[in-house]
């Protein structure tokens, strides 16, 4: 099903009729450059409800992009590769707020879609410039010499950035061992008691925010540093208001570049994330840790809304570097995160990063819970084997690609999701078997080369048929990729979608 609400138009004062109207950042509203008048911006975000989604609802604005021409432009930055969007109206020459370049009429594209939703910028310049100044701190000896001499807080520029607000109603189902420390055992080796225990519940998502740049997507921060963008979230997206254009005078912003199917895998592993600290900090007892052998996300219904977040953004870029470092500062909340260069590293708060985990807004219904005494053992380590309920895997920053480099050891295809271990008695077995084959494929590969070098050597005088190796077998191939889901179809589909772990 998909709603229609979005407003493509220009406002007019409801006092004169005016149509020069600009953003009162104090306020959060609208003002009549004219008469001075102030709009009232409502809020167009309802919370709650949750529980009452089926299949998903994609708003006008979240729809898939359909290239087009109006008074919404779109830029190509030929310098830094940024997607910059222009209101042409009261605009004639823009520049790119990533790296400062000039725009030309030659680097217009195609549009992508305006968005459902907008939140008003409230912190005005100078109360962005003093949270810029104070987030660098220029007496540190650790600061790059370049940079401190360079720093010009006063070119801080406000953006809208694109994201997707997502409510999701879903139902999660977990099985696994968890342990807790016998009461005295404070010294290796600890004993330890072990549960089989088990967890289902209803999710239910309020607002849960993820960018829908694909610039900003799996970033790797060795390369990028724009991840404190998703650093300094969260929003108070419950005072979005309607989409109007008249909120992009006197502001940059980027168009959304990516799909709601694009975004359904992110929005499972932050879900999940969620869910899985839900369930550590409601059962304290097991402080070594639980090892989760099977997890389970079935999305139930989902609401998709595109909207516009407001950012007073600076940015610089060394001479001889090709990363541009940023300090970014959210214009509703003033939460202030900087990435800048040091002295013989890659720069601070390189790895930040927004968490997710504890800053969405959920509820838990219907909790059914299982705790199952197995065992008594004893062990040299401080927690179970295998631990894997504190991983956070809906991370966008490199920390996510390490973290599951570590737990699986590879991707498959790229993609960046997870699997749960399996039962710690046929993990050892899984590896020697593995190894085994690997072996006798090796071997295999060894004999049959030689057979073919004596081959050639003799003339093949006997006739007989090539090498038994089968060049064709991947050794990749049995691996048990894991995370797996069902997009359920198009996003206009009512039969949601499921992720396994």
């Amino acid at each position: 099903m998909v709603e229609v609400s979005a407003n493509n138009g220009l406002n007019r004062c409801p006092h004169c009729g005016g149509s020069d109207i600009v953003t009162d950042e104090k306020e959060g509203k609208l003002r009549c450059n004219f008469c001075q008048t102030l709009f009232d911006a409502k809020s167009d975000n309802a919370t709650g409800g949750m529980d009452k989604l089926k299949g998903d609802t994609v708003h006008e604005g979240a729809s898939n992009i359909v290239p087009g021409d109006d008074i919404v432009q779109t830029f190509k930055c030929p310098a830094c590769g940024a997607e910059v969007v222009i209101n042409t109206n009261e605009a004639t020459s823009a520049s790119c707020h990533w790296c400062r370049h000039i725009f030309s009429i030659n680097e217009k594209i195609s549009n992508g879609a305006v968005p459902d939703l907008v939140l008003p910028f409230k912190l005005t310049k100078e109360e962005a410039i003093e949270k810029v100044r104070e987030a660098v701190d220029l007496g540190s000896n650790n600061l790059s010499e370049e940079f401190r001499n360079n720093f010009k807080p006063e070119e801080v520029r406000g953006v809208y950035f694109p994201y997707m607000i997502i409510d999701l109603n879903t139902h999660w189902t977990s099985y696994g061992e968890a342990q807790k420390t016998e009461e005295g055992s404070t010294t290796p080796p600890y004993h330890y008691e072990e549960y089989n225990i088990s967890r289902e519940f209803d999710l239910l998502i309020d607002d849960l925010t993820v960018e829908s740049s694909a610039g900003r997507l799996n970033q790797d921060t060795y390369v990028n540093s724009n991840n404190i963008i998703n650093a300094i979230l969260p929003f108070d997206t419950e005072n979005a208001v309607a989409w109007n254009a008249d909120y992009l005078r006197g502001y940059a912003s980027e168009r959304r570049s990516v799909d709601t199917d694009s975004l359904k895998e992110v929005v499972a592993l932050q879900t999940g994330d969620v869910a899985r600290r839900y369930i550590k900090e409601s059962a304290p007892q097991y402080d070594r840790g639980t090892h989760w052998e099977n997890e389970h996300l079935k999305v139930n219904g989902s609401k998709w809304k595109a909207a516009y977040l407001p950012v007073w953004l600076y940015s610089y870029k060394p001479e001889k570097e090709s990363r541009i470092y940023y300090v970014a500062v959210n214009a509703r909340t003033g939460e202030t995160v900087g990435c800048v260069p040091t002295k013989g590293s890659s720069g601070m708060n390189i790895e930040a990063r927004h968490h997710h985990e504890n800053e969405t807004h959920y509820e838990i219904k219907n909790l059914k819970e299982s705790d199952k005494y197995s065992k008594k053992g004893k062990s040299f380590k401080n927690e179970i084997d295998f631990r894997n309920d504190t991983r956070v895997i809906g991370s966008l920053s490199h920390g996510r690609e390490e973290m599951l480099g570590v737990e699986r050891g590879r991707f498959r295809n790229g993609a960046n999701y997870t699997h749960a271990q399996g039962r710690k008695s046929g993990n050892l077995f899984v590896t020697i078997v593995t190894w085994f084959f690997i072996l006798m494929f090796a071997a295999m590969f060894i004999t049959a080369l030689f057979k073919d070098i004596r081959g050639d050597y003799s003339g093949h005088r006997s006739g007989s048929s090539s090498s038994s190796y089968d060049s064709s077998y991947d050794s990749g191939s049995s691996y048990d990729s894991g995370g797996s889901w069902d997009s359920g179809g198009s996003s206009d589909t009512s039969s949601g979608f499921s992720y396994d772990w």
